[in-house]
């Protein structure tokens, strides 16, 4: 995939191009709002005469019946789709034919390197893109289980061959993607095609549901019957939104969740998931790379299954949020999408995903991926400017005024973004200074979890308790006398003499 990098002072961003900077699909005029394109039956339904008698009403499962059980009774015939672990990327000199099946308890390749998952494109590709289009959009906002999650809603894409009473789902994913209006128009150059993907509102706030899912419906798979494999539980070490999202799905499957967390690193919000959820939460005196080399030591040691990012499955589900991208765009594909990085995981996952669709001929093109990164949690951007030769690790440092600046002028237009938003916004306002990403791209900004699971960081901007940190977007209360001349005169103060 070629690459191209820009960085400034206390940011990191990398750019993936597409194979290509044009669509078949057809947008609109970039003058004024956005209008998307309703879909053939939507545009017919509108026309539709408002006498017309009604169509008859669709008999309902038995009341006996749960969704489950109902989709079990209407299962259609196996499809041969397929997947399988590969060594990724390939090890030099390794055994081209090195594979594994999804049902292997396997984190690593034989030459300890990771694992990706990887489908059977030819059996997928016999349908044509337009049918896979058609499928995923006639299962949006739908009940049958379990294609009423934005993740199973693409199945044949993610696990084919799960049985669906496998699965452990709680409707996760068909988040919002929102037209970010006032920011774009009063903050970065009057862009009037921003938009905002907000994964954060899912059901425990943070994208990481979107590979939960896909992880433990797995091993609820391992542990069923015919398998029947001796897995005890599912652990993983997590500074917050990945125990909450282990936690929740692991309690709505039934199967114990142990979580190793830093002691006093993580909000009071990220810790009190976990909790609540019934898992066994171990809060260790080390930071959070202790935590993920303990887990490692006692999966090895005991039947745990790890839940950690090293394993791939949960990039299945994550990969999903790029297809729905595609989706609510009405298959058109965005110039930009800006992920932050993170652990890098997200930004392949999206790839993934757009790449797939490409393949497959759901688009022809992939957007320019930008993959932004803190100054103090670089690495992948040190990795670049080396030449891909050099690969320093490093440890997570505070976060930087830049970043919680960007969130909280975002907040200010409505948004009620996470520090890690507040790095993709970042990002978004050095490649519109820097005219990278010109204001008629159409732009899609990741948000990965809600503003309400970091409630005190935006406390200590707004209180200017942050060391080191101007806050100058910080809005603290007034205190005010209890009269009418004093509060008249702050109001008229703080309205610039609007009233």
């Amino acid at each position: 995939m070629p690459t191209s990098a820009a960085a400034a002072s206390s940011l990191s961003l990398l750019f993936l191009h597409p194979h290509s900077r044009h669509s078949s699909a057809h947008r609109r005029p970039v003058r004024g709002g956005p209008h998307l394109r309703l879909p053939a039956r939507a545009s017919r339904a509108r026309c539709a005469s408002s006498d017309a008698p009604a169509t008859a009403t669709k008999h309902r499962r038995p009341a006996e019946e749960n969704i489950r059980e109902e989709a079990a009774r209407l299962r259609g015939p196996v499809q041969g789709f397929s997947a399988w672990y590969e060594p990724f990327p390939p090890a030099p000199g390794g055994d081209p034919n090195e594979r594994y099946s999804l049902d292997e308890v396997v984190y690593r390749s034989s030459s300890g390197g990771l694992l990706d998952v990887r489908h059977d494109m030819e059996a997928l590709a016999r349908y044509p893109g337009s049918y896979w289009r058609d499928l995923f959009d006639s299962r949006v906002g739908r009940t049958a289980w379990p294609y009423g999650s934005g993740v199973w809603s693409k199945k044949e894409f993610v696990l084919p061959e799960i049985d669906s009473d496998h699965i452990v789902s709680l409707f996760e994913g068909n988040s919002n993607l929102f037209w970010a209006e006032r920011l774009g128009r009063e903050h970065l150059g009057g862009m009037n095609d921003l938009w905002v993907k907000h994964c954060g509102i899912s059901h425990t706030g943070s994208f990481k549901d979107l590979g939960m899912t896909v992880l433990v419906s797995q091993v609820n798979r391992l542990r069923r019957a015919p398998l029947s494999r001796p897995i005890a539980g599912v652990g993983c070490a997590s500074t917050g939104d990945t125990s909450a999202a282990l936690s929740a799905y692991c309690a709505a499957a039934g199967i114990p969740a142990i979580v190793f967390l830093p002691a006093d690193r993580i909000s009071l919000q990220q810790l009190i998931q976990p909790i609540a959820n019934g898992a066994t939460v171990l809060s260790l005196d080390t930071d959070f790379d202790g935590c993920m080399r303990l887990i490692r030591e006692v999966t090895a040691e005991l039947p745990i299954y790890l839940a950690n990012s090293l394993n791939s499955l949960r990039l299945e589900g994550q990969k999903t949020a790029a297809i729905e991208i595609l989706q609510q765009f009405n298959w058109q594909v965005p110039d930009w999408v800006i992920v932050p990085g993170g652990n890098l995981g997200n930004i392949y996952a999206f790839y993934k995903g757009f790449e797939m669709c490409r393949v497959l001929g759901l688009v022809d093109r992939v957007p320019r991926l930008v993959c932004a990164q803190a100054a103090n949690a670089n690495p992948l951007y040190r990795y670049y400017k080396s030449g891909w030769t050099e690969f320093q690790p490093q440890v997570a440092e505070t976060t930087e005024e830049e970043l919680m600046d960007a969130m909280a002028l975002a907040d200010r237009t409505g948004m009620f973004a996470c520090p890690h938003t507040g790095v993709a916004l970042a990002a978004l306002f050095k490649l519109r200074d820097q005219r990278i990403i010109g204001p008629n791209d159409r732009t899609v900004v990741v948000s990965t979890a809600h503003g309400l699971k970091f409630t005190q960081s935006k406390i200590d901007y707004h209180d200017k308790k942050i060391q080191g940190m101007l806050c100058q977007y910080a809005n603290p209360p007034i205190n005010v006398k209890a009269d009418f001349a004093s509060v008249m005169d702050v109001l008229q103060k703080n309205l610039n003499g609007k009233i």
